[in-house]
């Protein structure tokens, strides 16, 4: 009797799970394509991207975990499961997952085509959809942002492997403006918001193909990576107007939190953070009754250089509700804006520049239907907030510790990407509708007494 290795087995059929869970018709060539439409965090997720490198094993254990849980508790079966699609680093990423040939098989497939250790999945592409002419019918693409490195061919091999329609950023800057985190859209408005880092064929380009007079282009320049995604990203909420809350980091919020926190609390992080914040956390206190307590030291530039960063998010913020209520015409749209704490490190204290998250930004997260993917701060305070602030809007929090990406100044939404359907929402425009007829008869209720 032959007798297999089970871990090779299990390779063997993830490997072949690829093949044959993506049974598509041709992708259309770009002549019959009217337009670019990219896809938002409403749409139902199909595949989780990741890396699995020699630094984001457990990461991408953890990520496992959390997409068997999203699929066992909803009990999703058929072409409703979530699947998460491993990019291998080198050799077969199951053995690393620790997960059993079943679970191998239902829930992961591992690219068989390419291979790589560069992490950051979300920076080469933004997998998209293509809106077909005449039809008007939808059909899965991706935006290839010319990024080079270690992941510059995985876009068209995704195409070719899934029947993607395949565009083509046609700017050579390689710039990070250009890639997939700094590229967002809100859910149902279709209006794209994009950092001012993107360059300018690269802005031509969506505006030529569909998104002329819908792209806010938000400031990213006081930012190292210059993303987008590292100070706003949309989540649907049913009950909010519009159908989606804007999620914002807010370090005001954070210093609030801290400056209220028992030192236990502040224990619990990372040691040299810890002593860090501990002092900050006095002046913050000091504050209170000087507010120049702390000028001129490392502590009170960290304070000032976040009070200056949080008044940029908050003119941002403010300036793209108002570019969604004038081109949805929408023009007196409530909007359900979320705080999330969040501090940031980086030069000058009234005009920061070079920044990024200095505890991992909580705002650079991965939604997948209605739970939410968030990087673990190690502070309870934030942590217990950011939960409890989901759970009122009906979301599910996972953490997940994402130290590789967070030191190399990126967070889980740089590092994975996500193929959605095009066609199927978490939320319905005739859900959200439903819910706000509620909500408005209610308020007219209550001010009529």
């Amino acid at each position: 009797m032959i007798r297999l290795n089970w871990r090779y087995c299990i390779g063997v059929l993830a490997l072949l799970s690829v093949c044959c869970s993506n049974v598509l018709l041709a992708a259309p060539p770009l002549s019959e394509v009217s337009r670019i439409k990219l896809v938002n965090n409403n749409h139902l997720s199909q595949k989780v991207l990741v890396v699995s490198a020699y630094n984001t094993q457990k990461f991408v254990k953890d990520l496992f975990n959390v997409i068997k849980h999203i699929n066992e508790s909803s009990q999703l079966s058929g072409e409703d499961i979530v699947k998460l699609h491993i990019i291998p680093g080198s050799g077969n990423p199951i053995p690393a997952l620790g997960i059993s040939a079943q679970d191998a098989e239902k829930y992961v497939e591992v690219n068989a085509k390419f291979s790589s250790s560069d992490i950051w999945m979300q920076d080469c592409m933004e997998i998209c959809a293509a809106e077909l002419k005449g039809s008007g019918k939808l059909v899965s693409a991706v935006f290839d942002s010319n990024r080079g490195r270690g992941l510059a061919r995985l876009p068209g091999v995704l195409a070719d492997m899934w029947d993607l329609v395949y565009f083509k950023n046609p700017s050579n800057a390689q710039s990070h403006g250009d890639y997939g985190g700094n590229l967002e859209v809100t859910p149902f408005d279709d209006i794209m918001v994009a950092g001012n880092t993107i360059t300018a064929p690269a802005k031509k380009f969506f505006e030529d193909n569909g998104y002329k007079n819908r792209m806010f282009l938000g400031d990213t320049s006081w930012l190292t990576v210059g993303h987008i995604d590292e100070y706003v990203m949309f989540i649907p909420t049913s009950w909010a107007p519009g159908g989606y809350s804007v999620v914002r980091a807010d370090p005001v919020y954070a210093f609030e939190l801290i400056r209220n926190s028992p030192d236990s609390d502040l224990a619990k992080i990372n040691s040299s953070d810890r002593d860090f914040l501990l002092r900050v956390k006095k002046v913050l206190v000091a504050q209170l009754d000087d507010p120049t307590a702390g000028k001129g030291t490392r502590e009170g530039d960290f304070i000032a250089l976040n009070y200056a960063i949080n008044d940029i998010i908050e003119d941002n913020v403010g300036r793209m509700k108002q570019f969604i209520r004038n081109t949805s015409k929408d023009y007196n749209r409530d909007f359900e804006e979320v705080s999330w704490p969040t501090l940031f490190e980086g030069s000058g204290t009234t005009s920061p520049r070079r920044c990024c998250a200095y505890l991992p930004g909580v705002v650079n997260l991965l939604v997948v239907r209605d739970h939410l993917i968030v990087p673990a701060t190690h502070i309870p305070s934030f942590d217990k907030s950011i939960e409890a602030r989901l759970k009122a809007q009906g979301n599910k929090v996972h953490f997940i510790d994402d130290t590789p990406y967070h030191n190399s100044m990126g967070e889980i939404h740089c590092g994975t990407n996500v193929l959605r359907d095009p066609y199927r929402t978490i939320l319905t425009r005739e859900q959200v509708e439903k819910v706000q007829a509620v909500r408005n008869r209610f308020k007219d209720i209550h001010n009529d007494r």
